[in-house]
Formats: C-alpha cells, sequence, structure tokens
C-alpha cells in the first residue's frame, strides 16, 4: 500500500497533523510519502528537493498574453478575484480561500505512484474543477476545518460575520460541491465527531462510501510531563496561580482572547498569564500579571510552557481537535475551555479540565474560578493516561490503515 500525505504546508495546526499521522503511519509500515510547498518525503522516508511548487518568472511575452487574456476574457478565477477585492475592505476574516491553482496537483509523480491520496488541508495547491475531473484514484479528506464543504471561509463565524460577499460565497460552495461529486471513490475522516457531523450536514460527501472520526495522534515520547524549571526562570512562585493562553497569533478572533481578556478583566484573585504565540496582549486587571513568552517551534521549549502552567486556556468559539489541546493532555497539563468542537468530546470535568457552560466571558470566567477551586484533584498520571489512550500514534495509523484497506476494496 502506497498512500500520500497532501497538505499546503508543513506547519500550522493542520500541517503539523499531516505530518505526524505520515509519521504514524511510517512506524507501522505502510509507504507513506508526504507532499506540501516547503516539505516533501518519499516513499522511502526520505526528505527531497521538490521543484514543483517552486515559482517560475515568466518570460516577457507570456505576461503580455497573460494581460491581454485578462482584459479580453478572464478566467473564473480573475472574475471571482475581482469581486472579493471590490470589498476586500469591508471583509473580516481569519482565512479566504478559492477553490482554484495554477498547479497540476494530480501530475505529481507522488500522487501518480501512489494507490491512493490523502487530502488535508489544500488551500491554494488544488484546483477543485481539475483535480477532481482528471485524478481517478481513490481519495481520503482528512478534514481540518470546514473549508472543504464551505464556499469562501473555513469556520462558520466568519460566513456570518461576511453576509456582504454571501452570493459569491454559495457559488463557490456549488463549485466545490460539483467538482468532488466526481471523485470516484472517496471516504471522510475527521479528528472530531463534532466536525464529521457538521461536513454530513453539508451533503458535499454523501457520496463517500466511508466516513470515520478518527482523532489526531501526537508523539507521546516528546510531549510528556517533565520537572518543571521554567517557573524559576520566568521568576513565579511555586504557589502563584498560572494560566496558559497559545495560539499562533494571539489576537484570531475564533481562538477567543477577546472573550478570555473580558473574563480574566474581573478575577479577584492573583493569577499570571503565560501566552504563547505571535503577538502582545493587555488585561485590564491589576490582579493579572502577563508574561510573554512569544511563538515558539522547539517541542522542548513548547513542553516547558505547558509544564510551567497550572491549566492551559483554550477559549476557541470553533475548534476541530486543537493540537494545543493534545499537547497539554500529554504534558498532564489540564484545560480550560468552552464546550463545543473537539473539546467537549475529550475533556472531562474534574479528570483533565473543566468546560465552560456556555460561551461567554461570564461562564469562562466561572470555570476559571471553578477550576482553581478543584485544581488539587487534578493528577498529572491520570491526564497523560488519557492522552495515551487517546492519541497514540498507533491507535491513529492503524485506524487509518483500516480506512484505507476498506476504500481500496475493488
Amino acid at each position: 500500500m502506497k498512500v500520500v500525505q497532501v497538505t499546503t504546508s508543513s506547519r500550522g495546526g493542520a500541517g503539523i497533523a499531516a505530518l505526524r499521522l505520515h509519521k504514524a503511519l511510517q512506524g507501522i509500515g505502510i509507504a507513506s510519502a508526504f507532499l506540501s510547498r516547503d516539505l516533501s518525503i518519499d516513499f522511502n522516508g526520505n526528505v527531497v528537493q521538490d521543484s514543483f511548487f517552486d515559482y517560475r518568472k515568466p518570460s516577457f511575452w507570456v505576461k503580455i498574453q497573460w494581460k491581454l487574456k485578462l482584459l479580453i476574457s478572464p478566467s473564473k478565477q480573475e472574475r471571482v478575484q475581482r469581486e472579493i477585492d471590490k470589498v476586500k475592505g469591508q471583509l473580516t476574516y481569519e482565512m479566504l480561500s478559492l477553490p482554484f491553482s495554477k498547479k497540476e496537483l494530480e501530475t505529481h509523480p507522488y500522487l501518480q505512484e501512489a494507490d491512493l491520496v490523502n487530502l488535508h488541508m489544500v488551500t491554494g495547491i488544488l484546483d477543485y474543477k481539475r483535480f477532481f475531473s482528471l485524478f481517478k484514484k481513490p481519495v481520503v479528506w482528512t478534514l481540518h476545518d470546514m473549508n472543504p464543504f464551505m464556499g469562501l471561509f473555513h469556520y462558520q463565524g466568519d460566513k456570518e460575520r461576511n453576509t456582504i460577499i454571501q452570493q459569491l460565497d454559495m457559488e463557490m460552495l456549488h463549485s466545490k460541491k460539483k467538482a468532488i461529486s466526481q471523485c470516484v471513490k472517496g471516504a471522510l475522516a475527521s479528528p472530531s465527531q463534532w466536525l464529521l457531523e457538521e461536513a454530513e450536514v453539508s451533503k458535499v460527501f454523501d457520496h463517500f462510501s466511508e466516513r470515520k472520526t478518527i482523532p489526531n495522534s501526537i508523539d507521546l515520547s516528546v510531549f510528556h510531563p517533565e520537572v518543571n524549571t521554567l517557573r524559576k526562570t520566568l521568576n513565579i512562585g511555586p504557589d502563584e496561580k498560572v494560566l496558559l493562553f497559545a495560539a499562533g497569533a494571539l489576537h484570531i478572533d475564533r481562538k477567543g482572547f477577546a472573550l478570555l481578556k473580558e473574563a480574566l478583566s474581573t478575577i479577584s484573585f492573583p493569577l499570571t498569564l503565560l501566552t504563547m504565540g505571535k503577538g502582545e496582549v493587555e488585561i485590564p486587571n491589576e490582579a493579572v500579571k502577563v508574561i510573554p513568552l512569544g511563538f515558539k517551534s522547539e517541542p522542548q521549549e513548547i513542553v516547558a510552557c505547558y509544564v510551567t502552567a497550572d491549566a492551559c486556556i483554550l477559549p476557541s468559539k470553533e475548534d476541530n481537535l486543537p493540537n494545543i489541546m493534545l499537547e497539554a493532555l500529554a504534558t498532564g497539563t489540564p484545560v480550560v475551555g468552552y464546550a463545543i468542537g473537539g473539546l467537549k468530546e475529550h475533556i472531562e470535568e474534574g479528570k483533565n479540565g473543566v468546560l465552560a457552560k456556555e460561551v461567554s466571558a461570564k461562564a469562562l470566567k466561572e470555570a476559571i474560578e471553578a477550576f482553581f477551586e478543584m485544581s488539587h484533584s487534578f493528577q498529572k498520571e491520570t491526564i497523560r493516561t488519557y492522552a495515551e489512550v487517546h492519541f497514540d500514534s498507533k491507535i491513529q495509523a492503524e485506524a487509518y490503515r483500516a480506512l484505507y484497506t476498506k476504500v481500496l476494496e475493488p
């Protein structure tokens, strides 16, 4: 069995999850290749120099031809982009993606050699119409957000905020659905039951023969409880109450920092908030001390941040199965957040975290207070064991092996 994991980037939540799956599959003897703009790994596990996604500067005459074509007969992609540009200043969103690409992904040698292709987040590298009309091998699509079954946006909140572009959004959804309907053999995998149910409601993947919930995995040999030394470095006392807020970019609306800021603004007891990610934050409350740790990429540094905190605070308003939650649980760190997405499927009250009763600043504050009232009841070993049972790479790999085998059946 030869499979190839395809994703736009090896970085970010989706890219990291896709790369972890690739390594997990290799660990059980499956010939998995990995393909992205910034990293290519062949079926033998070798990192290779791949020029497929490299930018090729067009010649002067090609540029002239493009400009003439744009004036006389613009492509659908160019027409859609023009419409977006007209209202871009009025749009607010985390991500907006078009189902077009100049790259002929279906011609890549890895896809030609593979028995099956596992798509992940493929923004900018997959041209839906061309790919699904030409590529006839089995496809497994692992969902990381809603974009594969939405129009322009990646989460419902962005769609609801940008009704000014609703008609174009619906047009892109219909275009995607029509393209995906040409997939001869397909299966859907989702790290959370919530996202799988959302996909099923959309009807985009009704013709896919298999639909499975398979949680992402994490390298438990890297993310594990360890002796905390960072508190001393940061001059944090052993009895100080500490929360960690982590996100790739701290101010992404969906990640809920605005709600966290409001919740912490009226906290009455001394509290230290560590932030890990791009950006700086302020809390208008003298009782709350903020220590920015910046963006971290080295696993050992990330682990140190988790074990320094009493809890990881994850106030996402919409989320699939956040890598941050998996990493926190693997290090024995409880999670505090909202009962949404993958969080409500894995956070158990009093065992590995606390969930707020509703998505509001008031409820989040109450959850934080409830956590510290019962913080003595959380056991790192219990939390770690939960991660071992649910997020081990071998469990994930075997689940995908079973799904691949099913899809490859004649």
